[in-house]
C-alpha cells in the first residue's frame, strides 16, 4: 500500500470543560472535596498527560489561590482552565 490508502484517521475530539470538573470530582477519592497532589497527577494521567506529576505541579501553581497544596471546591475553576488549556483530547 502507498502512504495514502484512503483511511483517514478520527478527529481529535477536546475535552469539554464538564467532562473535565466531572473527572477531577472522581478523583477526589477520600471524598474531602479537596484534591491532593497525588489526585491530581493521577487526573492528569487520565487526562492523557505522559507527565502527570509536572502537571500536578504546575496546576498547583495555576490554581492553588492559598498555597495549602489542595485545590479545594472555590479553586476547582482554575484548576480547569488550566486542564483545558492543556489541550488533552478524547482517544
Amino acid at each position: 500500500m502507498g502512504r495514502y490508502d484512503g483511511y483517514k484517521k478520527p478527529a481529535r475530539v477536546p475535552w469539554t470543560r464538564e467532562q473535565v470538573v466531572d473527572l477531577f470530582n472522581s478523583f477526589d477519592k477520600d471524598g474531602d472535596g479537596m484534591l491532593s497532589k497525588e489526585e491530581l497527577k493521577a487526573a492528569f494521567r487520565e487526562l492523557g498527560s505522559r507527565w502527570g506529576g509536572f502537571r500536578a505541579r504546575r496546576a498547583l501553581s495555576h490554581a492553588d489561590a492559598n498555597s495549602d497544596g489542595l485545590i479545594s471546591k472555590e479553586e476547582i475553576k482554575d484548576l480547569v482552565n488550566y486542564a483545558l488549556e492543556c489541550g488533552y483530547t478524547l482517544n
